[in-house]
């Protein structure tokens, strides 16, 4: 079969609400994009941790946290949801209790729990392991829904367009942060009081997006001798006979290697290149139209060509972000008026990497699980990433503490591991070409 017959196959399964639906997970993707701008984990929660401590090993457990909170708790949805025949509800439920915290969180700061560093570090490690914990349940049916509602020909102009929409409003959220954090923006800690407050009432927002999903009549059910498996055996079955599916995990656990620096990049720039932290608004804006171009190349590449390809490309421009930061200061001294102009390559390949976690990863597991298997494979996927990976920011808080701080160092083992990534991706197949291919290992 030519990815073309796949594509016509895929444009003739369009159902009933396919435009309703299509409308609603665009507007939430996008909606969800534009709330993280005003909490980004790799440029706000860093500089607010760090208003409250010095220590590298906290700021790097924020990353920590959302990796761990958000990829652990799916091997439970699936195993819930397996054999479900309605899933909407699954994923309403728990993003209703997730997604105000950072309204509770504004509510802390306000009320000055900031004078209390340990008290308000707790609270925002309890709030983010709460919203992410959360979102981790909703994400299972999410991408169920998703991948019965929207053929793959269609996903990537909804990811591509996802992008941009939330990336033109997050330019302008970009320029919001910049000044709320500037001088002339309100003191600490009700600035990021502001933000906290504006992200969750668009997370709010986005969950009513998400009640006007149309589901298909019925989830796909596995068959009854499937059904008689027990669930751990089910994921070992997967792990054993799927070549694969293995190939896969292990490029997208050394590309995932990324996340050692993710939340020092931005410190790196304010205590090492000179910079102040007004710019966490302009690098935000920069990273958002990174995304924006990621979304729409990578998305134009998997519709035509397929996952692959596309977390080649994107894992290729990603590299760019520890490259660039290690070979910049070698160019310019720190403080030097171009050095901020410079840095922000780092947080457009960031843009471009981040928009490969849709475009390539997920559309990637998308095609290679069967129906009746793909909220196992999801889930199963994101898991082993998490064991492996959840504590990658804290090693790379790790790495500077017994490096003396040298943030060479981190960026030369995060750019090898996303290196080897991305040489990795010779062993993958595309799916997409080679229907059935999983559920005949």
């Amino acid at each position: 079969m030519t990815l073309d017959n796949a594509l016509c196959a895929d444009n003739d399964k369009l159902g009933p609400h396919y435009d309703r639906n299509f409308l609603a997970f665009l507007t939430d993707y996008s909606l969800f994009g534009v709330a993280m701008a005003f909490v980004n984990p790799n440029t706000v929660l860093p500089i607010l941790i760090q208003q409250l401590t010095n220590s590298p090993l906290l700021i790097g457990l924020s990353g920590t946290i959302q990796t761990l909170f958000w990829l652990f708790p799916q091997l439970v949805a699936a195993n819930y949801l397996s054999g479900k025949r309605e899933m909407k509800r699954y994923l309403l439920i728990p993003s209703a209790i997730g997604r105000p915290v950072w309204l509770l969180l504004s509510l802390a700061l306000i009320l000055g729990a900031a004078q209390y560093p340990t008290l308000m570090i707790t609270l925002i490690f309890a709030g983010m392991a709460i919203f992410w914990g959360t979102d981790a349940l909703s994400a299972v049916p999410w991408f169920d829904i998703l991948a019965r509602t929207i053929p793959a020909s269609r996903r990537g102009r909804l990811f591509g367009l996802g992008q941009v929409f939330s990336g033109l409003l997050t330019v302008g959220a970009g320029w919001l942060i910049g000044y709320v954090l500037g001088d002339a923006g309100p003191p600490f800690p009700n600035n990021f009081a502001l933000l906290f407050i504006a992200a969750g009432m668009i997370f709010v927002v986005s969950w009513f997006v998400m009640a006007m999903l149309r589901e298909p009549g019925t989830a796909a059910k596995r068959d009854d001798s499937s059904e008689e498996i027990p669930f751990l055996q089910q994921l070992l079955r997967i792990w054993k006979r799927d070549e694969f599916f293995r190939n896969f995990m292990v490029v997208r656990l050394l590309t995932g290697l990324s996340g050692l620096a993710l939340p020092f990049y931005v410190i790196f720039a304010t205590d090492r290149l000179g910079m102040n932290q007004q710019v966490v608004g302009p690098f935000t804006s920069v990273q958002v139209l990174g995304g924006m171009i990621g979304g729409v190349i990578l998305g134009m590449l998997y519709e035509k060509r397929g996952g692959r390809l596309s977390i080649q490309v994107g894992v290729g421009i990603g590299l760019l972000a520890p490259a660039w930061a290690l070979l910049l200061p070698l160019l310019l001294p720190a403080g030097h008026p171009w050095m901020a102009w410079g840095y922000n390559l780092v947080f457009v390949s960031l843009g471009v990497s981040n928009a490969t976690f849709m475009q390539g990863f997920f559309n990637y597991i998308l095609d290679l699980a069967t129906d009746d298997e793909r909220t196992t494979y999801i889930a199963l996927a994101n898991t082993i990433n998490g064991i492996v990976l959840w504590p990658v920011a804290l090693v790379g808080g790790a790495i500077l503490k017994l490096t003396a701080n040298s943030y060479a160092t981190l960026f030369a083992v995060t750019a090898i591991g996303m290196i080897l990534g991305l040489l990795f991706t010779a062993r993958m197949i595309e799916p997409r070409l080679s229907p059935g291919k999983s559920a005949a290992n």
